[in-house]
């Protein structure tokens, strides 16, 4: 498989669910979160665990965070409803940059991307688990399940 790294913003749900997968199947984790290891339910220190750098403290936190996320990556899994404001960033910063993305995927249709794409490094971005509960455990289902 061409994956070695999984990096996210850190948030909870799809992007824990993202950085999850990578722990479970062996890879090497990262990416950039908000200063102070911000989430929806406050400061999360455990993501100093799967590598994760704390971006400068700005106030459009969130966007400089998912921009250096997608530069950073060779493409980016979007998972859940593509009508938040994050997820609709994450598109167009994908599109400026000329990256590749995929959206919802069942897990055959992941791994051909990535093979096709040759993604070595994978962003993991999407809902937060409180907009969907359970996100957190179906993205990293899913990506297990592609990699395995």
């Amino acid at each position: 498989m061409v994956v070695r790294k999984i990096i996210s913003g850190g948030q909870t749900g799809a992007d824990k669910g993202g950085l999850l997968a990578g722990e479970a199947l062996g890879l090497e984790t990262g990416g950039t979160a908000p200063p102070n290891y911000r989430t929806e339910e406050g400061p999360d220190f455990s993501l100093r665990n799967f590598s994760l750098v704390e971006g400068e403290y700005d106030p459009k936190v969130y966007p400089k965070r998912t921009k250096r996320n997608v530069e950073d990556s060779d493409g980016t899994l979007l998972v859940g409803s593509t009508t938040s404001p994050g997820t609709r960033l994450t598109i167009r910063l994908c599109e400026e940059l000329d990256k590749p993305y995929i959206v919802n995927p069942t897990p055959s249709r992941l791994r051909d991307w990535l093979e096709g794409n040759s993604i070595e490094v994978l962003n993991v971005a999407g809902n937060r688990e409180s907009k969907r509960p359970g996100i957190s455990e179906e993205t990293s289902e899913l990506i297990q399940e592609a990699l395995r």
